[in-house]
């Protein structure tokens, strides 16, 4: 089955505030960010259901290289990503974006 990718608003500035962060540790690192977003991205599409099942039926799926955890929801043939964020975050901060 083929899957579409939908983002909510806030994963702009999710993507934008920690690429921003890694570019002030050391110019490119947010470009290579970026890039490990893009492949965790294309694996999810590939397979959505590969994420670890959470509560109301999201998924989550952790970047190979940063410490960074994409959360999607599966809903028909559309993955619905909500947040893109740090590993350690309290989930408080992306649920009432569902």
């Amino acid at each position: 089955m083929k899957y579409v990718l939908r983002f909510r608003p806030e994963v702009v500035g999710d993507l934008e505030q920690a690429e921003g962060w890694y570019d002030d540790r050391r110019l490119g690192l947010g470009s290579e960010f970026l890039e490990e977003c893009k492949a965790a991205l294309d694996r999810i599409l590939d397979r959505p259901e590969q994420g670890t099942l959470g509560a109301d039926g999201v998924r989550s799926v952790r970047l190979h290289r940063f410490p960074y955890v994409v959360h999607f929801r599966i809903e028909q043939t559309t993955v619905v990503v909500f947040a893109i964020m740090f590993g350690g975050r309290d989930p408080s901060a992306w649920r009432d974006r569902m």
